[in-house]
């Protein structure tokens, strides 16, 4: 079953170009009027589709972030922002969620209360796996904040038992230093993608999941590599 469905994917499915799509041609690439269609797009309309390719979608959400003031960078890709004396909101870096497929969760380890420096506590989930993020300081989780609530970007608030945040927050060049990692590692992805459009004439449609794209090893490596 599963190599009669293999035998039968569109090649510009089997290189991943495309999400779904079984061949209805006899492989006659040459007389199918899909094939043609997918040329003509990467051949004569790179610059009006490319923007809606995964690729080109994280790289302009990259290129548009800026150094926030009034947000605390910490290392491990998390950022805090105070509430009151040695009392903060704890949220994911927005260089990380340009990274995150749409569909995922954020679990907090809920077996304790207080972290370590190093040891893991948040873990964030999807169809292609998890990515575990540890702790950056030694801290101690108040509350988890609720998803539907006004600060749902938040994930909770947490303590900073050491007073140990101020020292650990990013320069506005090490911030930079990420962002540029994080942007030549998705122009590196780009060079081998052809830029086409999000949806094709006859029903195939461009993937637009960058877990999809590269395999599910691959993305959590490329998770690791960046955000651990």
């Amino acid at each position: 079953m599963n190599n009669s469905y293999e035998k039968l994917k569109c090649i510009w499915m089997a290189s991943n170009v495309i999400e779904y799509k079984l061949c209805d041609n006899n492989f006659d690439c040459e007389n199918c009027l899909f094939d043609k269609a997918m040329k003509n797009l990467i051949n004569l309309a790179p610059e009006k589709h490319s923007s809606k390719n995964v690729i080109s979608t994280i790289s302009q959400k990259l290129h548009e972030l800026k150094y926030d003031k009034n947000t605390i960078y910490i290392n491990n890709s998390l950022i805090v922002k105070e509430l009151c004396r040695d009392t903060f909101y704890l949220g994911i870096n927005p260089i990380l969620e340009c990274f995150l497929d749409y569909e995922y969760s954020v679990d907090i380890n809920e077996s304790r209360k207080d972290f370590h420096k190093g040891e893991k506590f948040i873990s964030i989930s999807g169809d292609w796996g998890e990515f575990s993020i540890s702790s950056p300081i030694d801290l101690m989780v108040y509350d988890k904040m609720d998803s539907s609530s006004s600060n749902s970007n938040w994930l909770a608030i947490i303590g900073d038992i050491k007073q140990s945040i101020p020292n650990s927050r990013l320069s506005k060049t090490e911030w930079d230093k990420s962002l540029n990692k994080a942007i030549g590692s998705i122009e590196d992805i780009k060079t081998g993608i052809p830029s086409v459009g999000d949806t094709m004439m006859d029903g195939g449609a461009m993937t637009k999941q960058l877990h999809k794209l590269l395999g599910n090893k691959k993305y959590v490596s490329l998770l690791n590599s960046l955000f651990s």
